[in-house]
């Protein structure tokens, strides 16, 4: 009887024991509980706060765009970076990459990428021209899509046709040297490009007239069907390769005469954004 007794003292005290060691650890849980409860919300940021993020993110420039933002404080950093990925950076013709993708509608033509000077697209056709530099041709996807937009320009009561589309590097060779000893090398080089760097030598860009009027190119700009054409040119998968707000990525003074084939899509999203080639190649990369 006496050892029972001693058994269950024993028992006792461990369960007494094992009862409080369930209270600590409840005692926890329950405080933890209550931190959990009593702890303020924590939110998702918005989308303002988010952008404010990401604008107070340091910037770490490379060599490159250092120097061209010490060059140029007015500048935001994203500009900089945009620029000296378009190779703004560098003196235009001083480090010529030669173009890869020929076959391309989106192949970039300009004073830092170069066509090969033997390139002359295979495939080639007439394409409706107002007669006075002979046969105007052009690869035929850009010849086809060009057709379309001269049959909806006449259902529009104007006349559109092209005065020059593709061009040889030998053909540009002499236009720019001819400008460059008529008006100077910087007059040429603001209106004409060097041969290699000629987007005519693609056959995916052509000079436009509207009503056979050839008093001058930009004419164009005057004719009252001009804003129609532009809003529309993106339907037919064409830009305006060179607009009047684009000149710092271009290196082109304004050309309202000079259409370049893209296709629609990157025509229409051009639009969109308002962006030219040089721009919707960076974003796009």
């Amino acid at each position: 009887m006496a050892k029972s007794k001693r058994k269950l003292t024993v028992f006792g005290k461990v369960l007494i024991t094992m009862i409080g060691i369930l209270f600590l650890v409840l005692c926890v849980l329950l405080s933890q509980l209550v931190i959990q409860l009593t702890k303020p919300e924590e939110k998702a940021p918005s989308e303002q706060e988010k952008v404010a993020q990401e604008e107070t993110k340091e910037i770490e420039f490379s060599d490159r765009e250092k120097a061209y933002a010490d060059a140029h404080p007015e500048l935001s950093e994203e500009e900089v970076i945009k620029r000296v990925a378009m190779n703004l950076d560098q003196e235009p013709y001083s480090n010529l990459q030669e173009v890869q993708d020929l076959d391309s509608d989106l192949l970039l033509v300009n004073k830092y990428y170069s066509l090969p000077s033997d390139y002359e697209p295979a495939d080639l056709v007439p394409v409706s021209s107002s007669g006075e530099n002979g046969t105007v041709m052009m690869r035929q996807k850009a010849a086809a899509a060009f057709e379309e937009l001269v049959q909806a320009s006449a259902q529009q009561g104007f006349i559109l046709n092209a005065c020059s589309a593709y061009r040889s590097y030998s053909y540009q060779e002499g236009l720019y040297n001819n400008g460059v000893v008529n008006y100077g090398q910087d007059y040429a080089d603001a209106y004409w490009t060097r041969p290699g760097s000629s987007e005519h030598q693609t056959g995916l860009s052509v000079d436009i007239r509207m009503d056979n009027d050839l008093s001058d190119l930009d004419a164009v700009r005057s004719h009252p069907q001009y804003d129609w054409l532009l809003e529309h040119l993106a339907d037919y998968g064409f830009i305006l390769r060179y607009p009047d707000d684009k000149q710092d990525y271009t290196l082109i003074a304004p050309e309202s005469w000079h259409l370049r084939y893209v296709g629609k899509e990157a025509a229409q999203e051009m639009a969109d954004q308002n962006w030219c080639l040089e721009e919707y190649i960076f974003y796009k990369k």
